[in-house]
């Protein structure tokens, strides 16, 4: 007798069989929604495949029916469901939860039948793009025909990575690739980190390719969300441009899926559903779908670059800019020899000299600053306690306006004391600049100046973000200063200052990235500067002049930035020389989690080790980088290996203690190829 293989969106590791009824039968195809009897209630669940034997132990007479089939036509094809099992088994993650990622929500409810059809509000993207087809310069005529030609091909590697230099006119070539996806009748996805950052890319793919495109992004209405994904899966629409979550559009002839930025760690699901990387698994899609696909960066992250040049993905590289100007000069300013300028907490008299010189050309200045708020934090200068989050191991950030202070990691606020709480001291100061006292810094010494702030307090109103996007354009705007929202992938043409207020704040996080994600963000930043007609100028202040990080941004030298990282990173064994899994327990008893973090080393000791070439080291257990966080206590283990059946075999025996020694409680997470180990 036939049984369906059901999975449904709950922790287990497991799918469910039921009952066919006969009336059903018929019907019943794989990739379909179900209604399904699960723990004494209904609820959607999706149809993998069919059996013929149950499973050891499971008493047919305890099967439940399947109650309804949701849809005529799967929601999941056959190519799909097999993406979806690798996510599942790749990632260590239940099989019905990565369905369920892979949908609008809308479409995982019981009530939820049919998609509404509602008018999608169009995004205000018209002041950002420009019709005309460009004409490509010999680099990226040459990228491009490999693009179309390599996409011909019936085998070999169909992943490409474009290294392409701030200004290269990557997005181009991706423009025209997708062109010729469409002529062939193939549908075509282009990812990029943050949408609601880079609206003119959107404004810029509907009106060169005339036509309506998918817009994924956190901004949409589930009902919103939902429109767009009918409408793929119907063919009305061809091309999806979004976050992650675009990767999994149901395109029923996909050709082609573009990670714009794909160093970029915003591509990397971190709390919340499941931990998959987007780019590591579009390359998976691509190759079950026959797909291209094409990664692109002008600071590749190390693994991609490794594996370019190791033969697994094409190399592609770009090392003129698409306008003909030159890269900008880039200087580092030390802020132990130069002192900030007088009456200034953020700015050397070089720079301040720099921006004043700048106005006066009638030119833009834009200064990027990693930190929100006003303030960085509150200190009592009598008994040295900072303000911290009672719910977070981390100081409260200082908002002036309005007054606040806020944890940026679990959105906890609480009025500024006029007191401390330990000592009752009135001697509060706040310490450490963020982009909102830079704002009143620099109206202070400018004042003839049009100031504007782009950071997540200002950029969550979309009118605002686009305002200051579209007055950048129109250079109406003198100064725009922000955080790592104006360092990704804007073109102001009149920019030809970029300045660094701190370039030290990434560099020193407890994480083996933090040299490459320096460099990155201050290559990606001074790249905003010149790439116009205008020379441009790159000024970075830091207190450490001299880490190599630094050096390498300043002289645009990605070739011997990563030729020193890497050989570190072999040294270490850390990736792209092995994979890296975090393995992480949380709880609200600091006791607990500790014990339950010592057992479970325990119980893995016996795997760890070195045979032959291959090793499985197991680092930990420890607190986490941040103790605690929305009020749970956090230990961890980092896992190493470059055996990756040895490494599945730790992460089953990990879930087997989960499933049967983990206290009440506690959350144990795994998180494979681990980015970010905060």
């Amino acid at each position: 007798m036939p049984y369906a293989q059901v999975a449904v969106a709950c922790p287990l590791h497991q799918v469910f069989t039921y009952i066919i009824p006969e009336n059903l039968a018929a019907q019943l195809k794989p990739g379909q929604r179900l209604v399904v009897p699960f723990r004494k209630k209904e609820v959607i669940g999706f149809f993998l495949s069919i059996t013929t034997e149950l499973p050891p132990g499971l008493d047919e007479k305890k099967l439940k029916e399947i109650i309804e089939i949701r849809d005529e036509v799967p929601v999941f094809s056959e190519k799909m469901i097999r993406f979806l099992l690798w996510l599942s088994d790749y990632y260590m993650a239940p099989i019905g939860t990565v369905c369920a990622a892979a949908l609008p929500s809308k479409l995982c409810q019981v009530k939820s039948k049919n998609a509404a059809k509602p008018r999608v509000k169009e995004d205000d993207h018209a002041h950002f793009h420009q019709k005309d087809v460009l004409n490509l310069n010999g680099e990226q005529q040459a990228a491009l025909d490999f693009l179309i030609g390599q996409h011909s091909k019936e085998d070999g590697p169909r992943t490409a990575l474009i290294h392409g230099i701030t200004g290269s006119g990557k997005t181009e070539v991706y423009l025209q690739f997708i062109t010729e996806i469409l002529k062939k009748d193939q549908q075509a996805i282009l990812l990029v980190p943050e949408i609601g950052l880079t609206p003119q890319l959107i404004g810029r793919v509907q009106s060169r390719l005339d036509e309506e495109i998918a817009v994924y992004h956190s901004g949409l209405t589930e009902t919103q969300r939902q429109l767009y994904w009918e409408k793929m899966r119907q063919g009305k629409l061809r091309v999806a441009v979004g976050t992650r979550s675009a990767l999994f559009a149901p395109f029923q002839n996909l050709g082609a899926i573009i990670i714009d930025e794909e160093h970029d760690g915003s591509y990397k699901q971190g709390d919340g559903g499941f931990f998959y990387h987007a780019r590591d698994a579009a390359i998976v899609r691509g190759k079950l779908e026959g797909a291209t696909v094409v990664l692109g960066s002008a600071t590749p992250s190390l693994e991609s670059f490794h594996n370019a040049k190791q033969g697994k993905y094409h190399y592609i590289q770009l090392s003129e800019r698409a306008t003909g100007a030159k890269l900008p000069e880039v200087s580092l300013i030390d802020l132990r020899q130069e002192k900030f300028a007088p009456g200034s907490k953020t700015l050397s008299p070089t720079l301040k000299n720099a921006i004043s010189e700048n106005l006066y050309r009638g030119e833009q200045t834009l200064l990027f600053l990693n930190r929100r708020g006003y303030a960085h934090f509150i200190i009592c200068e009598d008994c040295g306690k900072a303000m911290e989050c009672p719910n977070c191991a981390i100081t409260l950030t200082y908002h002036k306006n309005p007054s606040a202070l806020v944890c940026h990691y679990c959105d906890y606020r609480a009025q500024v004391l006029e007191s401390c709480p330990h000592c009752k001291s009135s001697a509060l100061k706040p310490l450490g600049q963020g982009t909102e006292a830079l704002e009143e810094e620099l109206r202070a010494f400018f004042p003839e100046a049009k100031v504007m702030r782009l950071d997540r307090d200002t950029a969550g109103k979309r009118d605002h973000r686009n305002n200051v996007l579209h007055q950048m354009k129109k250079g109406t705007v003198d100064i725009l200063l922000g955080t790592q929202i104006v360092a990704k992938g804007h073109d102001f043409p009149n920019v030809t200052l970029v300045g660094v207020i701190l370039a030290d704040a990434s560099l020193h996080l407890p994480d083996f990235r933090s040299a490459e994600r320096t460099f990155q963000l201050l290559t990606q930043v001074a790249g905003r500067s010149g790439r116009a007609d205008k020379p441009g100028k790159v000024l970075i202040q830091t207190f450490h002049p001299e880490h190599f990080s630094l050096l390498c941004a300043r002289d645009h030298q990605f070739e011997t930035f990563s030729a020193k990282e890497l050989q570190s990173r072999q040294d270490l064994d850390y990736p792209p020389f092995s994979r890296l899994t975090q393995i992480r327990l949380q709880g609200i008893s600091e006791q607990n989690v500790e014990e339950t973090a010592l057992s479970l080393k325990k119980f893995l000791s016996n795997l760890s080790g070195i045979s032959g070439s291959h090793f499985l080291h197991i680092l930990g257990p420890a607190p986490a980088p941040l103790t605690k966080v929305r009020g749970k206590y956090r230990w961890h283990f980092l896992v190493k290996s470059n055996n990756p059946k040895r490494l599945k075999h730790l992460l089953e025996q990990t879930r087997h203690f989960a499933q049967n020694h983990l206290p009440p409680k506690i959350q144990l997470s795994i998180d494979v190829d681990c980015l970010h180990l905060m």
